[in-house]
């Protein structure tokens, strides 16, 4: 008779065991997505929004039979190439201000911490558009010039929606793929 209660309590106290559990685990995973929800806007920010940005060009309308890079397809990219610069052109003055104006004293030295990291993050990411400030220029002068939206290392056609995805890119995409082999062979 005593094994049978002892049974009934080990089933009592696993059931109740089991659902905490599930309970517990479905109480953080929302949290985690909440977390994770929070921070995507600010690191899409972070980035001088060029994720925004890039999802905001309209695409450009194909017809059959288009010639590739004719003056319209020009148009388009050099609007989106320049739009592009002055938001970033903007940022970067932005942050200098910023940077310029906002020289304070803090006496409690995890203020001054967090301040000097934000300052560091903010930094980073403006020597980041740094560089694609340059790559982007690049790019307009490759424009001026007709030899933009063909690919650097073999002449093919770089391709519209590619170039609208990213608007600097120089090779096409089979070169990029090969280049990017290449490098996680020889730092992987």
């Amino acid at each position: 008779m005593a094994k049978k209660p002892l049974k009934n309590k080990e089933i009592a106290v696993a059931k109740k065991t089991a659902p905490t559990k599930k309970a517990v685990a479905k109480k953080t995973a929302p949290t985690k997505k909440a977390v994770a929800k929070k921070t995507a806007p600010s690191q899409q920010k972070s980035y001088g929004g060029d994720a925004q940005f890039l999802a905001s060009i309209q695409p450009y309308a194909l017809k059959k039979n288009e010639k590739y890079m004719n003056a319209k397809q020009r148009k388009h990219f050099l609007n989106i190439l320049e739009s592009w610069h002055t938001q970033l052109q903007f940022e970067q003055d932005r942050t200098a201000d910023k940077i310029q104006d906002n020289v304070s004293n803090f006496p409690d030295e995890s203020d001054r911490a967090t301040h000097e990291e934000e300052f560091t993050l903010e930094l980073r990411t403006r020597e980041r558009e740094r560089k694609l400030l340059s790559k982007i220029i690049e790019s307009i002068d490759c424009l001026k010039v007709d030899d933009y939206g063909y690919c650097a290392s073999c002449g093919v056609e770089v391709g519209i929606r590619r170039l609208e995805a990213r608007p600097t890119a120089t090779r096409c995409i089979d070169c990029k793929t090969i280049e990017e082999i290449h490098e996680r062979q020889k730092y992987g």
